[in-house]
């Protein structure tokens, strides 16, 4: 097995990932129907994302990732079991294509991501912004 360490990875994990998840009725909805992605568009947004994040690519990401979801979760909550979900087909896509410290930095970044976007929108849902 490979590490994800090249644009080349990224690029398979990604497509591998998007098939598990459009493959999902839990998820496919969220993704088609509630954020009505167009997948040739979103895929290679969600590349340049990883490339920034594990290679350090700069320029290629320059969305504000937490705005896309919040936009997201206003049209239909995202609710715990959608972020569970997510994180089980990440993990098991990097399990069963890559291994190396690229892969261990992704399986934590993933973690991380998912944690921190899920306890923002949760709080920005249930107590008031000032």
């Amino acid at each position: 097995m490979t590490d994800l360490d090249s644009p080349q990875a990224i690029h398979t994990l990604v497509n591998a990932f998007y098939e598990r998840l459009l493959n999902d009725p839990l998820m496919r909805p969220v993704f088609m129907e509630t954020a009505q992605i167009r997948i040739e568009d979103h895929l290679p947004t969600i590349e340049a994302y990883w490339r920034k994040m594990l290679l350090g690519e700069q320029g290629g990401y320059t969305r504000h990732m937490v705005a896309r979801h919040a936009a997201v979760h206003a049209k239909g909550p995202l609710r715990h079991e959608h972020f569970e979900r997510w994180g089980q087909h990440f993990h098991q896509t990097l399990d069963a294509h890559f291994q190396g410290p690229m892969t261990d930095r992704a399986h934590v970044l993933a973690d991380r991501i998912l944690a921190n976007l899920e306890r923002w929108l949760t709080r920005s849902t249930t107590s008031p912004v000032p």
